[in-house]
């Protein structure tokens, strides 16, 4: 194949082919989620939407990787020069180590669609970096590039994932804390069974009290109405308007970047509303999820071990990369924007760790650093390739 060949095959693998494949997954998984609690026939049409997510997901990662390969071949090098090839690989990594993580090592299957629904937001992103196939600059043509970018992509992608279970972990706990403090306003005082289906509605007083009609009513259904409103409950307790504000207004503290980036400030615009508002439209839509996700405490740990072992990462990579700098400027370190970002970055996610091992932090503040240690980290990512130019400027090459 020529070389335009290539370049034309290796975008068709990337969007639409990967790009739908993990959104179909991620759909598939995510009715998947929603039959956990439904009756017996519910539960098995759900494993088999788990399986079809399953089969679509392995495809999907099949042809990232067939990307990776043929946009490497068209350019005779690895695709680790520019920030599309950066943030495409990122995703892979997220949504690879995600799945693998969620289903073998955690057991915790039901969760894969939104790792998939994270890395397909992140493919799409890359898609506003787009370059097309080129040479390496001199400097960056040695075997250190691929040692110390290889590291510090799948930290990101890592990273990544652990991103989304700390937004999780908010959604949930928001809506439980909102339910108990409902309960406990009508209860008087007592937060006992708070978040308890049962304390929703009144149940029957016993099996002597029967319906108008005489007859008792069927206990499943009966079930069946309480997991309902327990459900309702839960998504009252985050409201809209205030999640969609929040998480405009959260996004934008690094989608301005693209705003500032373009030439035209129509096209500005248009990239950070489109940016924004899939961000918002995704926040709804995991909002509606909400509950059907496993207890707090399960979504804490996933976010803090995923955070821990791409902070290890993080951290050789970021020496690999001092390595580097020795020898092709003459010195470890010199406070270009990028190494000042990765340090920003280390410092942010050290910090988050530190807070767990010796504050005892858990919870809800520990998954608001861990958020603000991800907005750190692409805000940096961003800055430093759009907006400060430094030496590690590549953006577009």
């Amino acid at each position: 194949m020529s070389q335009d060949q290539l370049v034309e095959l290796s975008r068709l693998l990337y969007s639409p082919t990967t790009l739908l494949l993990y959104l179909g997954a991620a759909f598939f998984y995510l009715y998947a989620l929603t039959t956990t609690v439904g009756r017996r026939e519910e539960r098995r049409r759900g494993r088999r939407a788990q399986l079809v997510g399953g089969v679509l997901a392995v495809i999907g990662i099949g042809t990232h990787v067939a990307h990776e390969i043929v946009r490497g071949l068209a350019q005779d090098r690895l695709p680790l020069g520019n920030m599309f090839e950066v943030t495409s690989l990122m995703a892979l990594v997220g949504v690879v180590t995600g799945l693998v993580y969620l289903q073998f090592v955690r057991r915790r299957p039901e969760l894969n669609g939104f790792v998939l629904l994270g890395g397909s937001l992140v493919l799409a992103l890359a898609l506003l970096m787009y370059a097309d196939p080129g040479p390496l600059m001199p400097i960056l043509d040695t075997w250190w590039r691929p040692f110390h970018v290889s590291l510090l992509v799948a930290a990101m992608g890592i990273f990544a994932a652990a991103f989304v279970f700390n937004a999780l972990y908010l959604l949930r706990d928001t809506a439980e804390r909102s339910v108990a403090a409902a309960t406990t306003a009508r209860s008087g005082g007592s937060t006992v069974g708070a978040a308890y289906i049962g304390d929703l509605e009144q149940r029957p007083d016993g099996p002597g009290d029967p319906t108008p009609h005489g007859e008792r009513p069927d206990d499943d259904e009966v079930e069946r109405e309480h997991a309902r409103a327990y459900r309702d409950e839960l998504r009252k307790g985050i409201p809209v308007l205030r999640l969609a504000v929040g998480t405009f207004l959260g996004t934008s503290l690094v989608s301005w970047v693209f705003w500032y980036s373009e030439a035209s400030t129509a096209a500005g615009v248009s990239r950070f509303l489109s940016v924004n508002l899939v961000m918002v439209a995704t926040a709804l839509l995991a909002r509606w999820f909400v509950p059907f996700l496993p207890a707090t405490a399960t979504l804490d740990g996933l976010a803090h071990r995923t955070i821990a072992f791409a902070f290890v990462l993080w951290t050789v990579g970021t020496i690999a990369g001092a390595m580097w700098a020795e020898i092709s400027w003459g010195r470890f370190w010199g406070w270009d924007p990028k190494e000042t970002g990765a340090f920003l970055t280390w410092i942010a996610y050290a910090g988050y760790l530190h807070a767990r091992a010796t504050r005892g932090v858990r919870g809800r503040r520990a998954a608001w650093i861990g958020i603000a240690a991800f907005v750190v980290l692409m805000g940096t990512y961003l800055i430093a390739n759009y907006v400060v130019v430094g030496l590690h400027s590549y953006a577009e090459l």
